[in-house]
């Protein structure tokens, strides 16, 4: 696994490559990826990156994931029935999948060609709502770059959430890249 230190330099090296302006979607898509033992270290030190993104010439606006679901859920005209009927939540995740992508795709929209926006809390997403699926509901709103901090593995293009069940091929950018 790599070290704090090795994935910054890595962030460093991407974000101050030129950005193509007809760059594909999924190219679009960066996916910090690191031990999930490492986890606190990244989002405790999650302004480096942004120092780094702000070095290279753009902009930055972070968001967490981490409380998404606790006010979703709360909010939701199910809330009360859900307290009587907890197994029924799961027909209720699709909708909170969308609500996620929702909220990605708001952020995106406010940024410009030059900016990155960092999503953090990756992880709470774990049985809730597929990151693959999310991305897929948000590839088409990004301007710059979506940063994904994502606490799991990356190998030969197979992204693994909390280094828990199948992982998915996707196309995004892994930062750092797979080793030589």
């Amino acid at each position: 696994m790599h070290s704090f230190d090795e994935i910054l330099v890595a962030y460093r090296r991407q974000v101050r490559l030129p950005w193509r302006p007809n760059a594909p979607p999924s190219a679009r898509v960066w996916m910090l990826w690191h031990a999930p033992a490492m986890h606190l270290r990244i989002t405790g030190r999650i302004g480096e990156f942004e120092t780094a993104t702000r070095q290279a010439g753009h902009g930055w606006t972070s968001i967490d994931l981490g409380p998404h679901f606790g006010r979703w859920v709360a909010g939701n005209e199910m809330f009360e029935p859900l307290l009587s009927h907890p197994e029924e939540l799961r027909g209720l995740l699709p909708e909170y999948e969308g609500a996620v992508a929702q909220t990605i795709a708001a952020e995106l929209n406010r940024g410009s060609d030059q900016d990155v926006l960092a999503v953090q809390g990756c992880g709470s997403l774990f049985g809730l709502a597929g990151v693959s699926r999310v991305l897929d509901r948000v590839v088409h709103a990004i301007n710059g770059r979506l940063l994904m901090v994502f606490p799991g593995r990356h190998a030969s293009g197979m992204y693994r959430l909390l280094d828990a069940r199948n992982g998915w091929n996707y196309h995004a950018v892994p930062i750092p890249p797979d080793p030589l």
